[in-house]
């Protein structure tokens, strides 16, 4: 996990990634929008929605599982025509489109109540929430793009577990693309970057993961 702030060190990233792999081909990534929301961990025991958390301080995260019950793209039980394992943790990404983020201030600015700063701090707040009736009154929207632990099923790519969770009822972001070669990376940057201003939520950057969960493994973890 590296940032990289221009081409030149994205560039450098690739080569890290195939130094790493001891390749010279090109390396398969999954690239996605970065949303600027709040972090979750969804938790699923044999299809059913057990409990969710935040990321908390890193190594322990706080209990919004009441909260996270009110956000309907959630499902409290998985589709069944996909195999569904015993054990599925899904991180996602809790957010506010701009459009209701609108709708909720105009609402409070004639009830002459104190307006939000930005959808990322009302997407927060609502989520921690002591009381779940408040947080189901708020148009809160999930992208799900990552597994946790995952018993009784296996993947062995980002691109395959992303084509599952939609079978299961789990939205994914539908600007994730899968591309091959830095080349490619590039231009899936500057693509995001022309759409950034007609998006209807709020991201901070692009993420480029190696798409192979071996070759992730293989390149191992930094602090």
């Amino acid at each position: 996990l590296a940032n990289a702030m221009d081409i030149e060190e994205l560039e450098q990233f690739d080569i890290r990634v195939r130094k790493g792999l001891n390749t010279n081909n090109d390396i398969e990534y999954i690239c996605e929008p970065k949303i600027d929301g709040l972090a979750v961990e969804l938790v699923y025991e044999n299809g059913l929605f057990s409990y969710g958390s935040t990321r908390g301080n890193g190594e322990v995260g706080e209990d919004i599982t009441n909260n996270l019950r009110t956000i309907k793209a959630i499902p409290l039980k998985l589709n069944s025509n996909y195999s569904i394992p015993t054990l599925l943790e899904i991180r996602g990404e809790v957010f506010i489109n701009h459009s209701d983020f609108k709708k909720i201030n105009k609402i409070r600015e004639k009830n002459e109540e104190q307006v939000f700063a930005n959808p990322r701090n009302l997407a927060a707040g609502s989520l921690r929430q002591l009381d779940s009736s408040i947080t189901a009154t708020r148009p809160l929207r999930i992208f799900c793009y990552a597994p946790g632990v995952i018993e009784g099923l296996s993947f062995n790519s980002q691109k395959e577990f992303l084509n599952v969770l939609p079978k299961w009822g789990l939205p994914v972001n539908p600007l994730i693309d899968f591309n091959i070669g830095i080349e490619s990376l590039i231009n899936y940057y500057h693509n995001i970057e022309e759409k950034r201003e007609t998006l209807s939520y709020d991201i901070d950057g692009v993420v480029f993961k190696v798409n192979s969960y071996l070759e992730q493994q293989r390149l191992g973890a930094r602090s």
